[in-house]
């Protein structure tokens, strides 16, 4: 008897489904596995790319545990390529699939990236409050190898803050937990910068090169190494040597499409170039450092709300959660003490002296935030002097208004332009500019030029004139 070709194929078709229907859970597991070395690899494309599949796949397949660590990983690869944003909206599911999970361990990388994220967007308190957490969960586990990761990466926000002793505290912690290539780079540079101490930096880049002996290195670490010998030859004179090294790491960093520290190397290059009096390739080296500069600093002010919404909305829930408690504590006392109108009465007292106090606390929060403000004009001024890349981020959170104001007049400003309008608000003259931001005079003065036409300065007023009264009808 002859089988009918299209049932034949149909039960073909079912047997297949049902074959395949068995494996899902295990060639997951493979390719998640192989996520891991992809990742290690400093494919970070390619491993984000991966992890939207898993995503896809364990959902599907209701596995919370490896989705949960698929969401987080897709959030930190997210957060080396620079994609704060999406790195954020990953982390933020994590978190939520986490409440119900309540992995400790996942909770400390959870938090740590958290950090990260907030570190790059410049909110350096929110980014230690995050990291502080992470640390405490990483103690109550006693996980040396997560605290050590979160000493490591809370060094890096006191370096940016210029808190030099917590850095180095930070970072020795991190070392002595668990010492890797990392935290003997970031070792040997602090002795470089900041103690000129070549001989202790040459310690702790050979104790470098030796874990890299002892263990396979990821990419990046080789990239930190490369870089720090790079800045050791530097401080000791021999500029082809910290050239070939800079060229290397710059190599590795371009293929890992770490924009930051592809900027930081470029610098180094231009600060090489320029003692080996081959300024041709010092401005080559200085202007990458610039446009990658102004890149980053664009990214980052489109998506700098989004930390603000995130506060906004964990006191909503904080409030809203308060208030259930207020409701069923009301309920209970009415129930037991049958005292309806004496409770009331009692409630509205009690408010009215919150909102007396709260009036008080506001009154000197705002006097608080106006001494701050004060504070803030000095390290402003020093982040112009050195052209720090962090300056009109600085600038952008002291002076909010000046910016806003200036976008209403012409949207489409860059942030160069709004950069050198930051220079002229603050009183430094064309020739301070100039010698700040490593440009000509002639040059300085065209920006300036170009500035007047796009705000719309009448010819009998001066630039400086103009700014001063814009803060004057602003402040």
């Amino acid at each position: 008897m002859k089988l009918n070709k299209g049932l034949f194929f149909f039960i073909i078709l079912f047997f297949s489904n049902f074959i395949l229907g068995q494996k899902p859970k295990k060639q997951l597991d493979s390719l998640f596995n192989r996520l891991l070395v992809m990742r290690s690899e400093g494919k970070l494309k390619e491993s984000l790319v991966l992890c939207k599949e898993l995503i896809s796949g364990y959902e599907q397949l209701k596995n919370e545990e490896k989705a949960l660590k698929t969401y987080f990983i897709a959030a930190n690869v997210s957060s080396n390529l620079y994609n704060t944003k999406e790195s954020l909206a990953y982390l933020d599911i994590a978190a939520k699939k986490n409440e119900v999970l309540k992995d400790d361990d996942i909770l400390t990388k959870i938090n740590a990236e958290y950090g990260r994220n907030y570190k790059n967007l410049g909110f350096y308190n929110l980014a230690l409050d995050y990291y502080q957490k992470a640390i405490d969960v990483a103690k109550k586990t006693n996980n040396k190898i997560n605290l050590g990761y979160c000493y490591g990466l809370r060094s890096v926000v006191y370096e940016e803050q210029k808190e030099y002793a917590k850095m180095y505290s930070d970072l020795l912690k991190a070392h002595e937990i668990n010492p890797t290539t990392y935290t003997a780079s970031r070792l040997a540079k602090y002795f470089i910068s900041l103690k000129k101490n070549t001989d202790s930096a040459k310690f702790y880049l050979d104790l470098g090169n030796k874990y890299n002996t002892l263990k396979k290195l990821t990419p990046f670490e080789i990239s930190i190494l490369d870089r720090n010998w790079g800045r050791y030859y530097l401080e000791k004179g021999d500029y082809k040597s910290a050239v070939s090294y800079l060229e290397k790491s710059l190599e590795i960093s371009r293929k890992l499409k770490k924009p930051q520290d592809i900027k930081d190397t470029h610098k180094l290059l231009a600060d090489v170039y320029k003692l080996m009096n081959q300024p041709a390739k010092a401005a080559l080296s200085l202007e990458k450092y610039t446009v990658i500069t102004d890149s980053l600093s664009t990214e980052k002010q489109k998506i700098q709300d989004f930390p603000i919404k995130k506060i906004i909305q964990e006191k909503e829930i904080n409030t809203q959660k308060t208030y259930t408690k207020l409701y069923i504590l009301i309920a209970l006392t009415i129930i037991l003490f049958l005292a309806i109108y004496s409770y009331t009465l009692k409630r509205h007292n009690a408010r009215k002296k919150e909102n007396i106090a709260l009036l008080n606390t506001k009154e000197e929060e705002n006097v608080q935030l106006q001494q701050k403000v004060n504070e803030s004009f000095e390290d402003i001024i020093q982040l112009a002097k050195s052209n720090s890349p962090e300056f009109f981020t600085r600038f952008q959170e002291v002076y909010p208004e000046v910016i806003n104001e200036l976008l209403k007049i012409d949207p489409k400003l860059r942030v160069s332009e709004l950069t050198l309008c930051a220079f002229i608000y603050l009183g430094f003259n064309t020739k301070d500019i100039a010698g700040y931001t490593y440009r000509t005079i002639s040059t300085v003065r065209n920006r300036k030029h170009n500035l007047r036409t796009k705000l719309n300065i009448p010819a009998e007023e001066t630039t400086e004139l103009w700014f001063k009264n814009l803060g004057n009808r602003l402040y």
